[in-house]
């Protein structure tokens, strides 16, 4: 763990963050790991309190499920009756310090521990403003069984609404020396109770139970119950047990009065506990706390890096998928493959058959395929040769096959997420990140095509120059054979060469067509069956294996792949749990091997 401990508060945040942006209910992992964040972010200023002010007020909170007596407690305590006593259940919703012997002074030292939540009057509390707190002086009784003490009364924590007032809870006990539990007979038992004392536990804060509300017949057998399930929990010694009677009020505001001996027994008690603070000893302990979670904290953020890693992997899959879709479809498929036809076209107006160069060269000059502009125009010429009356544009195979690529590629990764979305099994970190992802695929999905499509018109335009470049090496190679070459021009000017080469010029003859073109089954024919046989199959697949890696790495690679993994980095921040992280987190969770 870093020296420092800012980390723990900007982990808090992103924890509650998320949950309150959940549309159900948290689970009880990601509950259990708020409630120790908060304890734990607590406890980081009560390090601080103990090292700058070590003789600080002795601290004592009350903590307990509902209707437990814990008001009821505090002002046996200080003799007073300072805290608000009800019988309705979560009463009590703020945590309420109650100072007996300490001066304003003193008690400003506090303030620092309870943030967030603001310090107000006593007289100011409302139930509908859940971030405000006591700390106020009283003046206590003669019968005050603390002579100076800070008594802090808490919520509930385990009423319906604890989720929402939890912080006052774990801030009470951060900033505690003594933690007195109470419960009654009916709620010893209860799982809360025995989950607050597994969270505590790792402080070694000492600590009082108290039973509350016993009759004198129910006594030895609660104390036998609850040591044997305390034996059971921890393997440390029991704390000190005290049986409280139950004691019927006629009015709410009635004083508690207690059996002598049982009075003498709670005051000896805490005047035992008082004797056992040690306050370095707590901040070890609360550094052993603070270890003993680390994992769990950061468990959601490594688990989100898990899943942002298996999205790379999953994208990196899916490219592969592509290129071999690209390849199967296309590149290898003799029926729909047409570069290198493109490359004989251009290769027909090398030859420069007197009577044609002219006009070729002006094609060149006006039209670069597959320039749209001018669709159907070298159609038109063939067409009129032929007595032809059709007036379709051709089929661009390529275009074809990359838009049944990106139509599968995003189909697929898809329905991925959907499964990924839906895993039940999944931790609360890879839910969050799938989820969010999803909902990011199908905002984005959108304009994830259109920017596919537009990209891949230019990027298949950058390629142009390797298809001349093809047609250049090839005249080269037949200009060291004067009489092939003459052989070829010979049997490019047949009646439709001039047609073939305007057509393909312009994108109105598909180069798949030329195969039926007469002067290209010359051509083809002569240089199959030349010495330069082996060559033309050389430069085919060279123009076949860069033009895969053209597209791969242009378009699947550097469009389609990255705009992707994008979807990934622009999730909502406050959503996800490892989006943006500070320098002191991301330092921890690293340590952590997150």
């Amino acid at each position: 763990m870093t020296d420092s401990t800012q980390w723990i508060s900007q982990l808090l945040q992103r924890h509650a963050r998320v949950l309150a942006r959940q549309s159900s209910p948290p689970g009880p992992e990601a509950l259990q790991a708020l409630n120790s964040l908060q304890l734990a972010d607590a406890i980081v200023d009560k390090r601080r309190l103990n090292r700058e002010h070590p003789e600080h007020a002795l601290q004592v909170a009350i903590i307990g499920p509902t209707q437990s007596g814990k008001s009821t407690l505090v002002n046996l305590l200080l003799d007073t009756q300072a805290a608000s006593i009800s019988a309705l259940a979560g009463f009590t919703v703020h945590a309420q310090g109650y100072a007996r012997g300490y001066t304003e002074d003193e008690l400003q030292l506090l303030t620092p521990m309870m943030d967030p939540l603001q310090r107000v009057p006593a007289t100011r509390l409302s139930a509908t403003e859940l971030d405000t707190y006591v700390l106020e002086s009283v003046p206590g009784g003669p019968d005050a069984l603390l002579d100076k003490a800070v008594v802090w009364d808490t919520p509930d924590f385990d009423s319906i609404d604890a989720g929402t007032y939890k912080r006052a809870v774990m801030n009470t006990v951060a900033i505690a020396d003594i933690v007195v539990l109470m419960v009654s007979k009916d709620k010893y038992g209860d799982k809360s109770v025995w989950d607050m004392l597994q969270l505590i536990h790792p402080l070694a804060l000492p600590l009082l139970v108290c039973i509350n509300k016993l009759d004198p017949q129910d006594e030895q057998a609660v104390q036998q119950a609850f040591s044997a399930r305390h034996a059971q929990q921890f393997d440390t010694p029991l704390p000190p047990i005290i049986l409280l009677p139950f004691v019927a009020r006629n009015t709410p505001g009635q004083r508690v009065s207690l059996p002598t001996e049982r009075l003498q027994e709670l005051h000896q008690v805490l005047a035992d506990l008082g004797s056992q603070v040690n306050r370095a000893a707590a901040m070890r302990a609360s550094k052993a706390f603070m270890q003993l979670h680390r994992q769990e904290w950061l468990a959601p953020l490594a688990e989100e890096r898990r899943a942002a890693s298996d999205w790379q992997t999953l994208i990196s899959a899916a490219m592969t998928e592509a290129e071999d879709q690209y390849s199967r479809d296309y590149l290898n498929n003799p029926d729909k493959y047409d570069t290198f036809n493109r490359a004989l076209a251009e290769l027909l107006s090398l030859l420069e058959i007197p009577g044609l160069a002219p006009m070729l060269s002006r094609t060149r000059q006006l039209v670069t395929w597959p320039a749209r502009k001018l669709l159907g125009v070298g159609r038109d010429a063939i067409d009129r040769h032929a007595g032809s009356s059709r007036s379709t544009a051709p089929v661009d195979q390529e275009v074809l096959t990359l838009q049944r690529i990106l139509d599968s590629t995003l189909v697929s990764l898809q329905g991925t997420l959907l499964d990924q979305g839906q895993g039940r099994s999944q931790s609360g970190g890879q839910q969050a990140f799938w989820s969010a992802l999803s909902r990011q695929f199908r905002q984005r999905e959108a304009s994830i095509r259109d920017t596919f499509l537009t990209e891949a018109e230019q990027i298949r335009k950058e390629f142009e120059p390797q298809i001349e470049a093809a047609a250049q090496q090839l005249y080269v190679q037949l200009q060291a054979q004067p009489a092939l070459l003459n052989s070829l021009r010979a049997a490019r000017a047949t009646a439709d060469a001039a047609g073939v080469a305007l057509a393909v010029k312009s994108g109105g003859l598909a180069p798949t067509d030329l195969v039926l073109a007469p002067a290209m089954l010359s051509v083809t024919t002569l240089l199959t069956e030349s010495a330069l046989g082996k060559y033309l199959d050389t430069i085919k697949a060279e123009l076949r294996e860069r033009q895969r890696q053209h597209i791969n790495t242009r378009l699947l690679q550097g469009i389609l792949a990255a705009e992707l993994l994008r979807l990934s980095t622009t999730l909502p921040a406050d959503e996800l749990y490892a989006q943006q992280l500070e320098p002191q987190l991301l330092a921890e969770l690293t340590a952590q091997g997150g």
